[in-house]
């Protein structure tokens, strides 16, 4: 498979993107937190990335790559809870001086609350050792947590005013968390069109849109190859919260080869596609990163163009959590990655940062051993 061959990478050590308010950069106002069950502290390392390393990022806009952080979870770290782990969707909450404060998922139906450095003065300051972790067990509407493989895998987060929306992909479900007492559970709007669908490349992706209605994507579509190398047309939904009709797919993402879809987010007018490609025989992972306009995309008829891909010798990993956000300064896109380690030993939980968009700036290479 080939890349679009694109803008040669500028790397910037020292950036700033993020110098205003909150509601300036992020993409749209967080929730309060839900009562989080439990609270404890993990180790948060930055990735040392050379030149060599760098030479597996491709852009076909002006890009800058700002730094690779390692999350430790019980993989590393075995004193810390086994409920940590496997993190994938990604939303901006806050950004608080040199922190930017994040809401994710694991796919094993927890919410997770944490912080890391804020790139805008990243280069300034040691980043912090250690960073706080928040995780709440999701429920099902009677209050009982998730039970069993096709219950708990939550994979697309979304914000609402209350809360937020969550979508499973085995048992391709939408899940409402809304404030009562604390957060509580209830049926989200009911989506129908997942006939033909594998159980774990369903309902993958979900954002919000800047009307206050929903986007949900599957990972993958229907139609496959026989050596299931392509599933290519991945459906999607568009619809309202509190919609009680059931929702047929609007349109379809065209996918590439063996690429599925792990993250959408919504910024202005345009829609971020993060997909992901794994190839078992070779055993190498590869990323890209769309933009689609969102008027194709609400017309059902997506017109999308490549960003970003990250592929071998870059660190590659599991990327399945998106967020972006806005540089205030007209500066361009803020875009976070998010790796999910799949509660497995052999890979780890990366958060990257890049801007993307930006007007030109000087180059400053960053060296270092590859991890």
């Amino acid at each position: 498979m080939s890349f679009e061959r694109g803008l040669p990478m500028r790397v910037s050590k020292l950036l700033a993107f993020c110098l205003l308010s909150t509601a300036a950069c992020a993409q749209a106002p967080g929730p309060d937190a839900p009562e989080l069950g439990q609270a404890f502290s993990t180790r948060i390392n930055a990735v040392s990335i050379s030149a060599q390393n760098l030479t597996g990022i491709t852009a076909t806009v002006a890009a800058d790559f700002i730094y690779a952080l390692r999350l430790d979870t019980r993989r590393q770290t075995p004193s810390l809870p086994a409920e940590f782990g496997g993190l994938s969707s990604l939303t901006v909450r806050a950004i608080d001086g040199d922190m930017v404060a994040f809401d994710a998922l694991t796919d094993q139906g927890h919410l997770a609350r944490f912080s890391a450095p804020n790139p805008s003065t990243w280069g300034q300051a040691a980043p912090p050792p250690s960073i706080q972790i928040h995780l709440t067990t999701i429920t099902d509407p009677a209050g009982r947590p998730l039970r069993g493989t096709n219950q708990i895998d939550s994979e697309g987060l979304a914000p609402t005013n209350t809360g937020f929306l969550i979508s499973f992909e085995r048992d391709h479900r939408l899940i409402e968390l809304g404030k009562g007492e604390g957060y509580q559970s209830q049926t989200g709007p009911i989506l129908s069109g997942f006939d033909g669908l594998e159980s774990n490349g369903g309902m993958e992706a979900l954002a919000r849109l800047p009307n206050g209605q929903f986007l949900a994507a599957a990972e993958y579509g229907p139609d496959r190859l026989a050596d299931h190398s392509a599933k290519l047309k991945a459906p999607y939904w568009i619809f309202d919260q509190v919609s009680k009709a059931v929702t047929a797919p609007l349109g379809t993402f065209e996918n590439q080869g063996r690429f599925g879809i792990t993250d959408i987010r919504v910024l202005d007018q345009e829609v971020w596609v993060l997909k992901r490609s794994y190839d078992s025989a070779t055993k190498i992972t590869l990323s890209r990163l769309e933009t689609c306009s969102l008027p194709s995309v609400l017309a059902g008829k997506p017109i999308c163009t490549l960003k970003l891909a990250l592929s071998p010798p870059f660190p590659m990993d599991n990327y399945e959590g998106l967020a972006v956000m806005k540089d205030p300064q007209n500066r361009g896109n803020v875009v976070f990655i998010l790796s999910d380690d799949n509660f497995s030993a052999d890979q780890s939980t990366y958060l990257l940062a890049f801007r993307l968009d930006a007007p030109a700036s000087p180059a400053a290479l960053s060296t270092g051993a590859t991890p």
